[in-house]
């Protein structure tokens, strides 16, 4: 008789048919006992067997097998397999050990497919993952609260930006809203209150909130409110730290606001054309213009308050600035403004962008008043130098009325011999001649004070200063006290500048009439030099009218004395207008000098201490033009005739060129420095022979040293000192009065000696 199954066997039965799981009975060797019926004729049934567990996981589920038949505990288990296709499919079995009817452990093990929940449960760890690594990477800050605002989130930015701990957080929200700054917390939190109460879902603001250190931070913020999955309201914010930006928006504003009182404010009038019209103009230049207000200037057309030739000047000034040319942007104006006033602006205009367009802004000043003072400045500056000029002219008044007195005390005499009967009519000739001389040096030394005293405008040219000084050695000297002597130290080469010549010789005559008043009080030397020197800026910025000098290679012209020098105080005052240590000075000299030597872009250096007398240095940008070479001239004999009176020199000088000879007239003192210029070029010397002056002796001292081979003519008396024991062949006296012949004949022969020696 057939088994009848149980109630529970039916029972089990119809639960096995019925379930997507598969149902499996193993025996305590392994092996297949039962099948449920929906799974027994499956044709992909991969768990009949462990060979389909894949051989990463298959020694696992061995083992959790064994371990359930020895201990008789249900376990889970789950594990790959690889299914018919070859493709992997996850396995979650529960394995029961129960007792069979036999006496042995069988297990019954109810495995499903997990595959889908497994690559699901992948994806979302995937998904939590790549947000948490979003969220905590993320410049924003992320805080998520519950709908009992607990904290369920924050990144680590927002825990950076706040300086807080997690638990801070909740804290945060009390309900006086502390964190928030007072000037946003109503704010803040009404929009908090209408997020939690519903009647919105999001809200963004922009308030001030305070760090864990107690300062303020800018925080713009998202707050949204959405529904969990368990319907609950929760709450996340997404805020950034915009501290830097708000600062240097608000620095923006800030400069924005200084720019804008500055503009409005300034001075000067500024205004900006696009189009030919005037699109922006502040108040000054409303009021340059005469106009009521910027307002009533904006939108006008240059034409309408510039003529023609300035806004050619604008325009033109417009285009120098575009192609950035050096010095482009500036130009002068001639307004007559809406108030009737006339006016000189000078400005400068520069490119810019206004209201997204280019335009050009212009800056400008009024002048008017400016010029004016110039054009007297530039009066009383010459007015200055007039004066001086005319000081200098009293000095000299009385070394010239010295030496007039003399020639005319020769003109005066040889005419009286002249007419004496006892005159024979050679003698009466030779005293004639003696009054023309005379008369003819008194000529000269007038032509000079004129020269010196005229009125012109400058004229700038080539200035050799070694020549200029040389020009002015009689004049000079005749200005000196009779014990303080003139020596002239100059430069061999020319040594040219760009100058007024006249205006040169001015800074030159109040530099040694200064020098000449130093050394009044006892015989004293007053010395002249030239030279050429190259300076860098750094120098010239040490000196009077140096401090915007480039450097570059200089003429220095040098007046020194031995005189008794000043102290530091006297130095600093001595270039002030009306500044005199003089009881009869006016302190117009040297002011003077320091107004030509600037003019002429140039400074001065001075040097003096108390006893040890006093150095003045003007430096003038040296002129590199080049000079014409005289190596290659004609070959005429090249005579000096250095003579301390002027009509005697005159006289010998005609008497010699009329013979064919190139000559050189010089003073005593003239001659030492023309000696070191014409050194090598010179054949023949004539000098003064009776020695009795200092710069005499000391050009006759020179010439022995420096040319010993030069013949010398003295003009002089048979028992005047003799020049030389030691060079008779080569000297020769011609007595005074002289003949021209006499003396033709005299040079003549001392050229032959000389040739003859070779």
């Amino acid at each position: 008789m057939a088994h009848q199954p149980t109630p529970d066997e039916r029972r089990f039965r119809a639960l096995a048919s019925s379930s997507v799981e598969r149902i499996t009975e193993l025996d305590a060797r392994g092996r297949v006992v039962y099948v449920g019926p929906s799974h027994g004729r499956a044709q992909d049934d991969v768990l009949d067997s462990l060979d389909h567990v894949h051989p990463d996981d298959r020694a696992a589920v061995a083992a959790r097998f064994a371990e359930v038949y020895r201990r008789g505990e249900p376990e889970r288990v789950t594990f790959r397999v690889i299914d018919l296709a070859g493709a992997t499919r996850w396995i979650e079995s529960t394995i029961t050990p129960f007792p069979a009817e036999d006496g042995e452990r069988h297990v019954l093990v109810v495995s499903r497919d997990v595959s889908q929940a497994r690559e699901l449960e992948h994806r979302l760890r995937e998904s939590r993952e790549r947000f948490q690594l979003i969220a905590e990477n993320a410049y924003d800050m992320i805080v998520e609260y519950d709908s009992d605002w607990k904290l369920r989130y924050a990144n680590d930015r927002a825990h950076a930006v706040f300086g807080i701990g997690q638990s801070d957080f909740e804290s945060r929200l009390d309900t006086d809203f502390g964190w928030v700054h007072p000037d946003n917390r109503n704010r803040i939190k009404a929009n908090f209150e209408r997020v939690t109460s519903g009647e919105l879902d999001v809200v963004d603001a922009t308030y001030r909130s305070r760090r864990a250190d107690g300062s303020w931070c800018w925080i713009d913020a998202t707050l949204r409110r959405y529904l969990a999955a368990d319907g609950e309201p929760h709450f996340l914010a997404i805020a950034r730290d915009v501290t830097e930006r708000f600062e240097a928006e608000q620095r923006v504003r800030d400069s924005e606001r200084r720019y804008r009182e500055l503009v409005e404010n300034a001075p000067l009038g500024i205004f900006v054309v696009q189009d030919n019209r005037i699109v922006f103009a502040n108040a000054a230049a409303a009021a340059l213009h005469g106009s009521a207000s910027p307002a009533a200037l904006c939108g006008t057309n240059l034409s309408e308050w510039l003529n023609e030739a300035d806004v050619r000047a604008v325009i033109e000034s417009v285009a120098r600035s575009s192609r950035g040319t050096s010095g482009g942007g500036t130009f002068t104006l001639h307004l007559t403004g809406a108030d009737g006033r006339e006016r000189r602006l000078s400005g400068v205009g520069t490119m810019i962008t206004y209201a997204g367009a280019p335009a050009f802004q212009c800056i400008v000043r009024d002048v008017t008043e400016l010029e004016r003072s110039r054009r007297d400045q530039e009066y009383l500056s010459l007015q200055l130098q007039e004066a001086r000029k005319l000081e200098s002219l009293g000095v000299l008044a009385g070394g010239i009325a010295h030496d007039f007195n003399n020639l005319l005390a020769v003109v005066l005499s040889s005419v009286r011999y002249a007419r004496s009967q006892d005159a024979t009519p050679e003698d009466r000739s030779d005293a004639l001649s003696d009054a023309e001389e005379a008369t003819e040096s008194a000529a000269r030394l007038v032509k000079q004070l004129l020269a010196y005293a005229r009125r012109r405008s400058p004229e700038v040219r080539n200035v050799d200063l070694s020549e200029m000084a040389c020009s002015l050695t009689d004049l000079l000297s005749t200005a000196l006290p009779g014990d303080v002597a003139l020596e002239l130290d100059l430069a061999r080469e020319p040594l040219l500048v760009r100058a007024d010549v006249v205006q040169l010789e001015q800074v030159l005559m109040n530099l040694v009439l200064n020098a000449a008043d130093a050394v009044s009080d006892g015989p004293g030397v007053v010395t002249v030099r030239t030279s050429r020197q190259y300076l860098e800026p750094a120098q010239l910025a040490l000196w009077l009218g140096g401090e915007d000098l480039a450097g570059g290679w200089y003429a220095c012209l040098a007046v020194e004395d031995t005189g008794a020098g000043m102290d530091a105080e006297t130095r600093t005052h001595i270039f002030e207008p009306f500044f005199t240590t003089k009881q009869d000075g006016h302190g117009l000299g040297l002011s003077a000098v320091l107004g030509l030597v600037q003019g002429h872009r140039g400074a001065i250096d001075v040097a003096s201490e108390p006893g040890r007398g006093t150095r003045m240095r003007v430096f003038l940008p040296a002129d590199d033009t080049p000079v014409p070479s005289t190596a290659h001239r004609a070959r005429a004999a090249i005579v000096l005739v250095a003579e301390p009176d002027g009509g005697v020199r005159g006289s010998a000088a005609e008497i010699l060129r009329g013979a064919g000879m190139e000559v050189i007239e010089a003073s005593a003192a003239q001659a030492q420095a023309l000696l070191e210029i014409h050194d090598d070029e010179l054949d023949a010397a004539v000098v003064d022979g009776a020695l009795r002056a200092a710069d005499g002796r000391r050009l006759v001292q020179a010439l022995h040293a420096d040319r010993p081979d030069l013949p010398l003519l003295a003009l002089g008396a048979p028992d005047d000192e003799p020049l030389s024991a030691d060079r008779e062949a080569l000297i020769s006296t011609v007595r005074r009065p002289f003949a021209p012949d006499a003396l033709r004949d005299r040079v003549a022969r001392l050229l032959a000696k000389r040739d003859a020696r070779g």
